[in-house]
């Protein structure tokens, strides 16, 4: 291996930034590279990320426009770095699965092709800047400037490679989506779901989907790691799965990515059941595939609302973790709490103090707390739902209530059970 200085990489401590990345993405760069570089990739592709939705704002348009875009550009950057460090004479193979499926988005939502590598071109920039600033303070000075000029060299022949590899991608995909139905359908939903009105008959007939109904949207995760069938028919094999469980009078799938689909059932009645509890009992858990639900609605705006929450569902779900099927009425508050999830951290610190460290006696200690005064107070009941001893419930309790940063009387607080709740999930 060479450039031993890429490992030396740190991430700035006072700006925490999440990876959007599946865990085996970052499993497999942390294997390279080490933890503290995949941080610091991290941070350098938010910082690109935003350069790039300042420069070219067709890149943006919603939350799940942002986060492809932070994805594609997470993971150039991580494929960058492992170039750097094990293959030097290498300035091929620029492409990674993210930035290819960011390309076909891209191109899907009409994003003319100079404005996409446009988008390209800035990325290139900040991390080349970036990596000038590392070299700067981790190579011996007689050394630096050949470096820098290797580094250069390699970069540079790197874009170009990623730039010819993506404007392939985004013209082979815009002329598939040009001939397409679903591009006439997918226009509709862009248009619901940006909140613009639309002509009801004829957004039905486009859909072939009644918009007038009650609705629950869900959104469809794959695990493309999983064997077995293609993703995209594992989604539409679990879609219509989850339809026939609530008895829907019809549904609508609309692929979002090659792993992702945006589904919603047309209830039947007036929608006031609960889809959860019929979706948990009336569909087996598909292997690699995980639903996130939002709440019904009614008409487009339901259909609209209903999606947006569950794109926070899911949100929660990759953070924590919830088996198959993550239900948005059970994630609401947390969800909400955790939209700046910066902020959220803050506060789970400031509230919980020594409590909101690290390390499985925490967590225990902090899960039997939140249980404890989730059952207001009841001893039995949350030994019940803990599965331990009464004794063992009063020692963790009194052990968290010693380490939170004040003994008056915090533990009964509406603040300490939301910070509880979000370090459940952060």
């Amino acid at each position: 291996m060479t450039r031993q200085w890429l490992l030396a990489l740190r991430p700035d401590p006072d700006r925490a930034v999440e990876s959007v990345l599946p865990w085996a993405a970052t499993a497999a760069a942390t294997e390279t590279l080490g933890e503290d570089p995949v941080r610091w990739a991290a941070q350098t592709a938010s910082v690109m990320a935003a350069e790039i939705l300042g420069e070219v704002p067709e890149h943006g348009g919603g939350q799940p426009q942002i986060t492809t875009l932070r994805r594609s550009t997470e993971s150039a950057v991580l494929a960058t770095l492992r170039m750097l460090l094990s293959q030097p004479s290498q300035s091929a193979a620029a492409s990674t699965d993210e930035t290819r499926e960011g390309c076909r988005e891209f191109a899907r939502r009409g994003i003319p092709l100079d404005r996409v590598l446009r988008g390209v071109r800035l990325g290139h920039a900040r991390l080349a800047h970036d990596l000038a600033a590392a070299i700067e303070e981790h190579v011996p000075a007689d050394a630096r400037v050949a470096e820098l000029r290797e580094v250069s060299e390699l970069l540079f022949a790197y874009t170009d490679a990623h730039s010819s590899e993506m404007a392939e991608e985004y013209i082979a995909e815009r002329d598939r989506w040009r001939g397409s139905d679903q591009a006439a359908r997918r226009a509709v939903v862009d248009d619901l779901l940006a909140g613009r009105k639309i002509d009801e008959p004829d957004a039905t007939r486009r859909l072939r989907y009644d918009v007038c109904r009650t609705h629950v949207a869900a959104v469809l995760r794959c695990d493309r790691a999983e064997a077995g069938l293609p993703a995209p028919e594992r989604l539409q094999r679990t879609a219509a799965d989850m339809a026939r469980a609530v008895g829907a009078a019809g549904m609508l799938l609309t692929p979002h990515t090659e792993t992702t689909a945006w589904v919603w059932l047309a209830l039947p009645g007036d929608g006031t059941a609960r889809p959860a509890e019929k979706l948990r009992s009336g569909v087996e858990p598909p292997p690699g595939v995980y639903a996130a639900l939002g709440p019904t609605g009614q008409g487009p705006q339901g259909m609209r609302r209903s999606h947006l929450a569950a794109l926070q569902a899911e949100r929660i779900a990759l953070q924590a973790g919830s088996g198959w099927l993550c239900d948005y009425r059970d994630v609401r508050l947390v969800a909400l709490a955790t939209a700046e999830p910066e902020h959220a951290r803050w506060f789970v610190q400031d509230v919980l103090g020594p409590l909101a460290s690290d390390g499985a006696r925490m967590w225990e200690l902090r899960e039997t707390l939140r249980i404890y005064l989730a059952e207001e107070h009841g001893l039995r009941t949350a030994a019940d739902r803990l599965h331990v001893a009464r004794n063992t419930v009063t020692y963790r309790v009194k052990r968290a209530q010693e380490l939170l940063p004040t003994s008056d009387d915090a533990y009964s607080s509406l603040e300490l059970r939301l910070a509880l709740e979000i370090a459940q999930t952060l």
